[in-house]
């Protein structure tokens, strides 16, 4: 069974309230779940993932530091190109609109994709991945559900 590694970080519990939506999404199609804080997460949490979603609150329109922390301390597996192909995703939430949550997102996808990640996009909603103004409203929770599914699928066909 394919696994799924979610690590992010939450202070008010917004983040941490997507992350387990997502990973309920995930499991429910078919996909391993580990489930972390980042400041929990080791490397070889990620050299046994086969896919990745990250998550953060967005702080000062960035990721939060502890967030930047685990993707700096990801660097040993990039020489090695340990998460070359593997599927990778991200998720935030933010205080308001215009807060800096897509930036957010858009930070967190760059460090992954400079390790050689897979990204897909969604068609519809946030096209970046989900996005939660304030605590995540059903309209949230409801794309979340779409995105672990979505997510799933990349995972089962990348590592088929």
């Amino acid at each position: 069974m394919p696994k799924v590694l979610i690590a992010y970080f939450s202070h008010g519990g917004n983040t941490r309230k997507m992350a387990e939506a997502l990973s309920q999404a995930v499991q429910e199609a078919g996909c391993q779940v580990a489930l972390k804080k980042v400041g929990e997460t080791t490397l070889d949490d990620l050299r046994a993932a086969d896919g990745v979603l990250l998550g953060s609150p967005c702080y000062f329109g960035n990721m939060a530091a502890e967030v930047k922390k685990f993707l700096d301390e990801s660097i040993p597996l990039f020489g090695k190109g340990e998460l070359t192909g593997k599927a990778a995703g991200a998720f935030a939430s933010t205080g308001g609109i215009g807060g800096g949550g897509e930036p957010t997102i858009l930070a967190m996808l760059a460090g992954m994709l400079i390790h050689g990640m897979v990204v897909q996009g969604l068609r519809k909603g946030g096209h970046f991945g989900p996005l939660a103004i304030g605590a995540p409203d059903q309209r949230v929770l409801d794309e979340c559900q779409r995105y672990g599914q979505q997510f799933a699928a990349l995972v089962k066909r990348l590592s088929a």
